[in-house]
């Protein structure tokens, strides 16, 4: 019996000894780690960052209703945290979800559910077995609580580069395999860290603190949540993609003229489509690649409505500056990649606001225009190149201004708001241009050198310039005015004559004059000069004749072509000449 008693006493002594063990537990501990690391456009102000997951393990779960204890959050960035403000005590889209929680079309354990109020002052009991059983609890189970448990809370904007979430209840997990923590739909401006060409990007960088009452210790507080990168390439380019120089038009030439714009993407989600507002992305650790973040249409009428919902998909701008008078540029309704991108033009300006589309016709003002294209089919597989097709119209009356326009490449809405806001664009970007010369068009005019002409000593000069665009060669007809400017003396040491401006010279027609006498087309003469004449006429197709001689012509006569000082305007390979004209050269 005495031996019964002893084994009896060890065996209460050991399974005393078992019963103390097992209610030791593990240190309660939580670790932060990046999700997927996205790259981030270095243009952007408002670019979503990679979420974040808090693991917890250990610890001692909340007894059996017992209130469970509540923690602060917060988060900060190495740049402006942008996430759009949702309510008027700065509540930003930022959220907190807490396990995961699944999206359901109706309440129930483990569903979404929003914190009813920021900070979130609701008091969930615990079930003492460390599940925090969010949502709304089907009837009957768990016994207690019977109320509803907010699993996703709204954030508070602190600082510019500081979001917190307060009031978090916290549940140690005990023995419950782990509690996740994890934050999501956080914007910021990367514009603000920059891109250099040839360098590792810059990190968005955030780092975690948790504090108050039941705080659990937490490793690795800093994490990388993004990668800056540029992200859009432009240039001018040819018909076959190759970076071109600006095309040069001739005025009189009316017709359509093309000219391509490439946008490059710099990564391969660097251009992206956007949801419907009745559309969700509310499965929380997936990756959906649109300009929208985590977002449940079902949170309508909650704290958290619209948080993660964009205002508009990736938009693409094409800046016109500088474009000659009567010119009409176009450009097409919807822009395509061999990829899959698809983009249309919109009614909308570079900064957001509302312009016309019409037809492609892009609307001028003061020299100046813009056309924006949304997309509404990306793909994140590739990056991908679009080609847009610019239309240069012009008519030979009224003739076209002489210029060089240009044009610029950006991203759209461009905003200078660089902090969170209720009402600026998401997403939005800086003004950071790709400028290019987009086409010149260049006075149509030939320049003619008549290297010496004469009124003195008995001698006179009579010329000739011939208007020879009427020809049986199915040329396009031109006509213009001629200039002639006088380069010498007159008798007796005066000053050369001033510049003549003649009328019309009409195709197939000729402006005749002397020195002596002048001539048609309202030419004066021009007595007693001696010198040389450079005549510069506003068509292509001028061709002079100088005749030097004696008054009657009875015993020195001399007659001359006038030089043409052009390029060739049939020679592509010919340079550029001291006129900047190009003209026809005949070869004599």
């Amino acid at each position: 019996m005495s031996g019964f008693r002893k084994v009896f006493l060890l065996m209460a002594v050991l399974v005393l000894v078992a019963g103390i063990a097992s209610a030791q537990t593990t240190p309660l501990q939580c670790v932060a780690s990046s999700g997927s690391i996205p790259p981030v456009r270095s243009e952007g102000i408002a670019e979503e960052a990679g979420q974040v997951i808090i693991t917890c393990t250990g610890g001692l779960a909340t007894p059996n209703g017992q209130p469970i204890p509540r923690i602060n959050v917060q988060i900060f960035m190495n740049t402006n945290i942008t996430s759009k403000l949702i309510g008027s005590n700065l509540e930003s889209e930022a959220l907190l979800a807490i396990d995961d929680p699944t999206p359901c079309a109706s309440a129930g354990v483990g569903c979404q559910l929003v914190a009813s109020d920021v900070p979130n002052l609701s008091q969930p009991l615990a079930t003492g077995s460390g599940q925090y059983l969010g949502g709304i609890p089907a009837s009957g189970t768990p016994s207690a609580p019977v109320s509803a448990r907010p699993n996703i809370f709204v954030g508070q904007q602190v600082q510019t580069n500081s979001v917190a979430w307060l009031n978090v209840p916290f549940d140690p997990p005990g023995t419950t395999p782990n509690r996740v923590l994890r934050i999501m739909n956080v914007r910021a401006n990367a514009s603000k860290l920059g891109f250099v060409s040839g360098s590792l990007p810059t990190n968005f960088t955030m780092i975690i603190s948790i504090s108050g009452t039941g705080a659990p210790s937490l490793q690795n507080n800093a994490v990388t949540v993004g990668a800056v990168q540029k992200g859009l390439y432009f240039d001018v380019v040819d018909v076959d993609g190759k970076v071109t120089t600006a095309a040069t038009y001739n005025q009189c030439e009316p017709d359509t003229k093309h000219m391509y714009l490439r946008y490059k993407e710099g990564f391969g989600t660097a251009f992206r489509k956007n949801i419907l507002s009745t559309e969700s992305q509310a499965t929380i650790n997936t990756i959906y690649n649109t300009e929208s973040m985590f977002y449940n249409p079902l949170f309508v009428g909650t704290k958290a409505a619209g948080a993660g919902f964009a205002t508009q998909a990736t938009r693409l701008s094409a800046r016109f500056s500088n474009v000659p008078d009567n010119v009409t540029l176009k450009v097409p309704l919807t822009i395509t990649s061999v990829n899959g991108d698809s983009a249309t033009l919109v009614g909308a300006g570079t900064d957001g606001s509302t312009a016309s589309t019409s037809d492609g016709t892009v609307a001028l003002s003061g020299h100046a225009g813009a056309a924006v294209w949304e997309f509404s089919a990306s793909n994140e597989g590739a990056a991908s190149s679009l080609f847009v097709d610019v239309q240069i119209t012009y008519k030979s009356n009224p003739l076209p201004g002489l210029g060089t326009a240009s044009v610029a490449g950006n991203y759209a809405p461009v905003s200078t708001v660089l902090t969170a806001s209720t009402s600026a664009p998401v997403p939005r970007f800086i003004e950071d241009p790709a400028n290019a010369t987009a086409f010149t068009i260049n006075s149509c005019r030939t320049d003619l050198l008549f290297p010496f002409v004469t009124n003195t000593s008995g001698f006179d000069t009579g010329i000739v310039i011939s208007n020879t665009s009427s020809d049986p060669f199915s040329t396009v007809p031109q006509r213009g005015a001629c200039h002639l400017y006088y380069y010498g003396s007159t008798a007796g040491g005066g000053a050369a004559p001033p510049t003549q401006d003649t009328g019309v010279v009409t195709e197939g027609s000729q402006l005749i004059l002397t020195l002596s006498n002048g001539g048609n087309l309202g030419t004066v003469a021009t007595p007693g000069f001696m010198g040389y004449i450079i005549a510069t006429c506003d068509f292509q197709y001028a061709h002079g004749f100088a005749f030097v001689s004696d008054l009657g012509a009875t015993r020195v006569a001399e007659g001359y072509l006038a030089l043409v000082m052009d390029k060739d305007m049939y020679d592509k390979t010919a340079g550029t000449t001291r006129t900047k004209a190009a003209s026809e050269t005949l070869k004599h």
